[in-house]
C-alpha cells in the first residue's frame, strides 16, 4: 500500500501549496509573493482547488511532489471541452528519500494526461532531465523560433547587441491593403476572430488572460486585410537598459500580409529598439511575408529573450508535446512563459 494520496490542491491548503513553492522550488517565486497571480494563474473556483496535482505522504502530511498546470478554459470557460492543458512546475523534493519518491514524481505528470476531455499538453521551457523524460514518453520535441523586425531608424541599440545593418529585417513586399490599429478592449468585445491555430484560444481567453493580468500591462493590435479583421496579436512593451522593445506574445486568427512599413511605422512611434516575436509551428515563410527576419541563436545578433533579470544573449526555448490532432502551435504567451519573475512594488508600473 502506497504512502501517498493524488490530489489536486484545496483551496483551504494554499498555505501548504506556498510553502512547498517557496521551499522547495524557489525561494521568494513571483507565485510566492504575488498570491493574487497564483489565484489568477492557478485557482480553479469553480472546484474550490488550484490546479496542481500533488503527491501527499500520508505519513509526514507533506507534499512531496508536485505538478502544475494551466488549462485554456483556465481564461474562458467556453474552452473546457477542448481539453488542452499547459504545464508549469514540476518538482520532487531533493530532501527526500524513500523507495516511493521518483515513482510518485513521475505518477503525478501522468495524472495531467486523464484530464478531462484531455486533447494536448505542452511543457515550454523544458529541463535537460525532463527532457529525457519526454522523449522517453515518446512526446515531441522541437523549440521556439524566434522571429525580430529592427527599427530601421534606430542607432543606439542597447538591448539587441552586436547590430549591423545586415542583420536587418526581411523587407516584404508592401500592401497598403493591410493596416495595424491599435484595440481597447471595449473594441475587443465587440470583435469576432476565427481561431485558427490549435490549441484554439478566443476573445474571451485573450481579455481574461492579458487584458486582466494582475501584473504586467498588454495592449492588443487589429490586423486588418482591407475591412476584414484576419488576427489579434497581443503585444506587450519592455522597456530595459533605458530602452524599449516591443514583443508579440499572443496571436489570434490567422497570420499573413505584407506588414513591414506598418510595423516600422509602429517602431518609429514608440521608439523601441525592435519588435520580436516567439513561435512553434508556423512556417518561417509566413514571418519572414510580414517582414521578420529568423534569429541565428548562434550569431553575433543577440536578441534577448530574459529580462528579469535582463540577460544579454539568445536563448531557445525547448518544447515537449503531445496532441491528438495535428498542427499544434505555441507561441511565447503560452503556459506560464510570459509570467514575470519580478513582482514590482507597483505593479502598474
Amino acid at each position: 500500500m502506497s504512502i501517498y494520496c493524488i490530489k489536486h490542491v484545496p483551496s483551504e491548503e494554499k498555505d501548504k501549496l506556498l510553502s512547498f513553492l517557496d521551499n522547495h522550488w524557489k525561494k521568494g517565486h513571483s507565485l510566492v509573493v504575488s498570491e493574487e497571480l497564483l489565484d489568477f494563474q492557478h485557482k480553479n473556483a469553480k472546484d474550490h482547488t488550484y490546479n496542481f496535482i500533488v503527491g501527499e505522504n500520508t505519513i509526514t502530511g507533506e507534499y512531496d511532489a508536485l505538478v502544475g498546470y494551466i488549462p485554456t478554459s483556465q481564461f474562458d470557460e467556453d474552452l473546457q471541452n477542448n481539453g488542452d492543458y499547459w504545464g508549469a512546475i514540476w518538482k520532487i523534493r531533493d530532501d527526500v528519500s524513500n523507495g516511493e519518491i521518483n515513482n510518485v514524481g513521475y505518477y503525478v505528470w501522468k495524472q495531467l494526461f486523464k484530464l478531462p476531455h484531455f486533447q494536448s499538453y505542452a511543457a515550454i521551457g523544458i529541463s535537460s532531465i525532463a527532457k529525457r523524460i519526454y522523449e522517453a514518453s515518446r512526446m515531441n520535441i522541437g523549440y521556439l523560433s524566434h522571429y525580430y523586425l529592427l527599427n530601421e531608424r534606430f542607432n543606439n541599440f542597447r538591448i539587441a547587441q552586436n547590430v549591423m545593418r545586415s542583420n536587418g529585417s526581411v523587407r516584404s513586399k508592401n500592401s497598403h491593403d493591410f493596416k495595424i490599429v491599435w484595440l481597447g478592449v471595449e473594441e475587443l468585445k465587440g470583435l469576432q476572430v476565427q481561431p485558427v491555430y490549435r490549441p484554439f484560444k478566443s476573445i474571451a481567453y485573450l481579455i481574461n488572460k492579458y487584458a486582466k493580468h494582475p501584473v504586467y500591462k498588454y495592449c492588443f493590435w487589429g490586423v486588418y486585410n482591407g475591412d476584414n479583421l484576419t488576427s489579434i496579436w497581443v503585444v506587450r512593451k519592455i522597456k530595459i537598459n533605458g530602452s524599449k522593445i516591443i514583443r508579440v506574445v499572443d496571436v489570434l486568427g490567422r497570420l499573413e500580409g505584407h506588414l513591414y512599413e506598418q510595423l516600422q511605422s509602429i517602431l518609429e512611434a514608440e521608439n523601441a529598439e525592435y519588435v520580436d516575436l516567439l513561435n512553434y509551428g508556423i512556417n518561417k515563410d509566413v514571418f519572414e511575408e510580414m517582414g521578420f527576419s529568423l534569429l541565428d541563436f548562434e550569431g553575433d545578433l543577440i536578441i534577448p529573450n530574459y529580462f528579469e533579470p535582463f540577460e544579454s544573449h539568445n536563448v531557445k526555448i525547448e518544447l515537449a508535446f503531445k496532441a491528438k490532432y495535428d498542427e499544434y502551435v505555441a507561441f511565447k504567451g503560452d503556459s506560464d512563459q510570459d509570467r514575470p519573475n519580478i513582482i514590482p512594488a507597483n505593479c502598474n508600473e
